[in-house]
């Protein structure tokens, strides 16, 4: 499994995700972060770091609901969860990961119809989370007391809604680097990802553009 972060999502800064209104779901998970260690008013950069997750957190659930059986990808979404950058290379932190999940669960619950494969998601992020220690196990608990004893919130479409593939979306991808070099096999898992088969020509027409200038044979495709 292989995403395409900008051809998927539309990154936001923090004034964006409303964290200023009551009823902004942000608001809530603003809120709640400003308490936990990492993203403390007291720590640095807490801003920055806030945005980053609730970026991410938008990000897997805009792919997920795209996604056919995305349980089954669960440790990859994991992955992309943990990861945090310093601005050269990217690190794992388990801790991170599991804010941002549990993030992703509660804007799927915010989201509503969802599918039965969404469901089973949510419920894999929830064993997961809680079965990992105590402390992440009172980490879903302190979201989720928040979250069902809150009034109404609110989560507009554009923070979870399949975006349309544009020209101008298309020439800020290198598909060299994504690929690996047109790995065939990352080739296969990035062009299986749209299942509509406009975007998925689109994608197929604008990797065979870019290589056209390369020597490379035997494309997946």
């Amino acid at each position: 499994m292989q995403f395409v972060r900008q051809l998927i999502y539309k990154e936001k800064t923090l004034d964006e995700f409303d964290i200023d209104s009551d009823k902004s779901v942000f608001k809530l998970f603003f809120d709640l972060l400003l308490n936990m260690d990492g993203t403390r008013v007291t720590d640095v950069d807490a801003d920055k770091k806030i945005t980053d997750i609730f970026n991410d957190a938008c990000f897997i659930s805009n792919a997920v609901i795209q996604l056919k059986r995305p349980y089954m990808h669960y440790g990859y979404l994991y992955k992309l969860a943990s990861s945090t950058s310093n601005g050269k290379s990217y690190t794992q932190v388990p801790a991170r990961g599991d804010i941002v999940m549990c993030l992703v669960y509660f804007l799927l619950e915010e989201h509503g119809d969802n599918t039965s494969d969404l469901e089973r998601l949510k419920n894999t992020i929830e064993t997961d989370v809680r079965k990992r220690s105590v402390e992440n196990n009172n980490c879903f608990e302190y979201f989720s007391d928040a979250y069902e004893n809150s009034e109404s919130t609110y989560l507009t479409d554009e923070f979870v809604v399949k975006l349309p593939i544009t020209p101008e979306d298309l020439k800020r991808v290198c598909w060299s680097d994504i690929s690996h070099r047109y790995d065939k096999q990352s080739l296969k898992d990035i062009v299986s990802f749209w299942k509509d088969p406009h975007d998925r020509n689109l994608i197929i027409d604008d990797i065979e553009k870019e290589i056209k200038q390369n020597t490379v044979d035997d494309l997946p495709f």
